[in-house]
């Protein structure tokens, strides 16, 4: 039973792992955010920036706390900056195709390589909420998100927050959720799972759904979403 339910967690961490192996966050700058990647929140090792190409943005949305979401152009330098104060901030990233094979790992489709140990298609997203509003306990897009069904930022060490996960808005049941890089369960079927905060400061929560893909270019679709704010340290 115990080296059953020590495979199981296993199985999730391997599955929450980010599919470049780098975090991504919304770091304050001035009034507006910058989109950063990196190790600078997350336990593995690697260097704490990772340039990525302003392409890989594909979404940016900016929700006030009357509940109005306004979709903004994203930025074409690097870093991406969003130069707008938001009560939530969301950004759809993708990096694209990526192969691993017996030697390296490729920014490409497997289409043509030789070794292909294992492909994939990766889709991120990241969402910073600055300021709590009853409208923000619901999606804000129609991509792999993290929702917290109440204010995140009453909350002090040792309380739980409760969470869903939600792909095109409806509930993932059976998806691995991780805190601070570490697996803490699966949601139920309704999408939902609860977290225990562990410190103040910045708070990362993070979720993984890995499907088959079709297309010929990957063997699967990685989605991951991350949910960031912070509460006080005093």
């Amino acid at each position: 039973m115990l080296r059953g339910r020590m495979l199981a967690i296993g199985f999730l961490a391997a599955a929450a792992v980010p599919a470049a192996g780098h975090d991504l966050w919304l770091e304050r700058d001035g009034k507006g955010y910058l989109l950063l990647q990196g190790h600078r929140h997350s336990a593995h090792e690697g260097a704490e920036i990772v340039p990525y190409a302003p392409s890989a943005v594909k979404t940016v949305l900016c929700t006030d706390t009357a509940g109005a979401t306004e979709r903004l152009a994203a930025g074409t330098a690097y870093p991406v900056k969003i130069d707008t104060d938001c009560a939530a901030v969301f950004v759809a990233f993708s990096s694209g195709y990526w192969t691993k094979t017996a030697w390296e790992t490729r920014n490409e489709p497997k289409t043509g390589i030789s070794g292909v140990v294992r492909s994939w298609l990766s889709q991120e997203t990241i969402k910073r909420i600055e300021r709590w509003s009853p409208a923000l306990a619901n999606p804000l897009s129609e991509e792999i998100e993290i929702t917290p069904l109440a204010d995140p930022s009453k909350l002090t060490p040792g309380d739980k927050l409760k969470v869903r996960v939600s792909l095109a808005g409806n509930p993932r049941g059976g998806v691995p959720v991780a805190y601070d890089g570490d697996v803490r369960g699966a949601t139920a079927e309704d999408g939902t799972v609860s977290l225990r905060i562990r410190h103040p400061g910045m708070q990362m929560i993070s979720a993984s759904l890995e499907e088959p893909l079709a297309d010929g270019k990957a063997d699967t679709l990685i989605r991951t979403a991350t949910l960031v704010f912070a509460l006080s340290t005093q």
